[in-house]
């Protein structure tokens, strides 16, 4: 018998609006503003874009995006899928193509990319969405059904300005299925829906910055002929043909999931000063201790310091490869997943590691950490869900379809790790009943570990990175080596020879060998003027405790039951307002109690 007879019926306990909390319009027009400025200041241009250019690489290691991860998620559809896209079409003698990229690069229209369904995802190529040809040349768009919409990029127009998309359909001519192409579609203007075109807003996300994120459906929209980029015909080899024109995803692999470099960094310097200026009692009467004289406080900031700047060096090898024109565009796709998996699965587990060390502090987003470690996991699935990307890549490898760029320095405990591994995955395939690589074997036995197959590539391809022309500092490349070692302790101590203890002492020294660094380290990760969290100095947190909204017994409100809440915005002057449900908090905002 249940200790409680609850029933869990009735309006109380309904629910359906528990989820329904929105993002606010005005913190959605504010990030679409700031990305307006970035780009008028950084003057990214389409060819720096289509021709991806050192300027279009770099900006995605930048410490301005960690002020607002809103405005990353919209200039990397706006920059890299959108422009990217139309750009490789423009360059076949499209002006009007042209003329829309000029007022792209201004942000006067902010560009969206609609390839993802509610139906289908990573096999897009079965999307529903239909174009149909028209005998005057024109297309009729159209959502067939609910798992047809488009999801989930952003479309309302809470942007405040115009937005255009660069939307993948299938084109139907003549009751011939033509294959999926991408047409460039007018969504809404400054102030209202284009007609035809519905958007749904999503619900915020958890934990990261809010963005207009939604669902996207089309009513028999009429699509001029101009608005197909590319043939309506039928291609010859359309799984080709399709790959081609979503080329601009596998970059957005690389480019996108560079950002958690500068995270590390930002989410490294707030842990790190935090722990400095946090004290705790020690071991004498009226002693206290900076919390990060403790190991378990300074060993994943150290980590964190380590991570950035191998994967840096990592990251200018992976475009060295991914731009090659003389490699395959499988083993260019490959190091670009590669790079993905290795760092979205470390920076996740060593930012998440950074909020805790906060304490309750690291659990709001005020802070950042948290903030940006849930907007690191939004990217890790964007432009491709990096474990499907893994067993993709894993399963291809294993079957000799091509090779991953081998390594250069066999004799290093990474590599003979990325061999042991590997090698252990092709032994346990030949034992197999049935070696299909879509059997149930292969599902069971290989798929869980084609993660940690293409992490010890990753983590391989990253510390020769480090160490090759001395891109890192030898003491963090080590510290960054060791950690990769103590992520599989039970080969190293099975296949490498090592026993356990012998490994545990190996990795204490290398975190002690820099930890007397750490104080520089942090300085120079640059973080500092782009560091909001008030928890980092005791005058900034002292000032936002004093600030919050404040109840407290005051004789004059118990009659009315209403609190003035007065605020003063930075920009606008003192305003005030009644109220007993909210309070009207804005950014850049001062806040506190006033009388009745």
């Amino acid at each position: 018998m249940a200790p409680y007879d609850f029933t869990l019926e009735g309006s109380l306990w309904d629910t359906r609006g528990d989820y329904l909390d929105f993002p606010n319009p005005s913190s959605i027009r504010q990030s679409y503003n700031r990305a307006r400025k970035i780009c008028q200041k950084s003057s990214m241009t389409t060819d720096d874009i289509v021709d991806m250019t050192a300027k279009f690489w770099d900006f995605n290691r930048e410490l301005v995006a960690m002020r607002d991860m809103a405005v990353t998620i919209i200039l990397v559809i706006h920059w890299n899928l959108c422009m990217g896209t139309i750009g490789k079409f423009a360059r076949r003698n499209r002006q009007d193509l042209l003329t829309l990229l000029e007022g792209l690069e201004r942000f006067d229209i902010c560009g969206e990319y609609l390839l993802t369904e509610l139906g289908h995802g990573l096999d897009a190529r079965n999307l529903e969405t239909t174009a149909t040809l028209q005998p005057d040349g024109s297309f009729i768009l159209h959502t067939p059904s609910l798992a047809a919409a488009k999801a989930m990029p952003p479309t309302t127009p809470w942007a405040g300005v115009s937005r255009v998309a660069v939307v993948f359909a299938r084109i139907i001519a003549n009751q011939t299925d033509c294959g999926v192409k991408p047409f460039i579609v007018k969504l809404c203007e400054a102030d209202q829906m284009c007609p035809g075109v519905t958007s749904r807003l999503l619900p915020r996300r958890n934990g990261s910055k809010e963005l207009d994120h939604a669902i996207t459906t089309f009513n028999h929209v009429r699509l001029s002929p101009s608005s197909l980029l590319g043939s309506p015909k039928a291609s010859s080899n359309e799984r080709a043909s399709f790959l081609s024109n979503i080329d601009r995803v596998s970059v957005g692999t690389l480019s996108l999931t560079m950002w958690n470099i500068p995270a590390l960094k930002q989410c490294a310097y707030i842990a790190g000063t935090y722990s400095f200026r946090r004290h705790v009692s020690g071991n004498k009467p009226g002693q206290t201790v900076p919390i990060i004289s403790f190991a378990t406080q300074y060993r994943p900031i150290l980590n964190a310091l380590a991570q950035a700047a191998v994967f840096n060096a990592f990251a200018d090898d992976a475009i060295r490869l991914f731009c090659d024109s003389s490699l395959s565009p499988e083993v260019r796709h490959s190091v670009a997943a590669c790079f993905k998996a290795t760092v979205t699965v470390a920076s996740q587990v060593t930012i998440n590691e950074l909020a805790d060390r906060c304490g309750w502090q690291g659990l709001f987003s005020y802070n950042r950490i948290i903030e940006l470690a849930m907007s690191m996991r939004g990217n890790s699935i964007a432009e491709g869900d990096f474990t499907v990307l893994c067993i993709r890549l894993a399963s291809e490898v294993l079957l000799g379809r091509y090779a991953l760029p081998p390594a250069t320095m066999k004799d290093c405990l990474l590599a003979r790790h990325e061999a042991g591994v590997w090698q252990e995955a092709k032994e346990i395939i030949a034992s197999l009943p049935q070696s299909n690589h879509r059997g149930a074997a292969f599902n069971a036995y290989i798929l869980p570990r084609c993660r940690s197959l293409v992490e010890a590539t990753g983590h391989r391809m990253a510390y020769e990175a480090a160490v090759r022309e001395n891109k890192v500092a030898p003491g963090l490349a080590r510290l960054f080596e060791s950690s990769c070692v103590m992520s599989d302790l039970s080969w190293y101590c099975d296949q490498g020879g090592f026993k356990r203890k012998e490994l545990i002492k190996r990795d204490v020294e290398a975190v002690e060998a820099i930890m007397p660094e750490l104080q520089t380290l942090l300085k120079e990760t640059e973080a500092a003027p782009w560091t909001t969290a008030p928890l980092v100095k005791e005058g900034t947190w002292n000032e936002f405790v004093h600030n919050l909204p404040t109840f407290q017994f005051n004789e004059a409100t118990i009659e009315t039951s209403v609190i003035r809440v007065q605020y003063r915005d930075r920009h606008a002057g003192s305003k005030s307002a009644n109220t007993a449900v909210s309070f009207p908090i804005v950014e850049d905002s001062e806040i506190y109690i006033s009388g009745p």
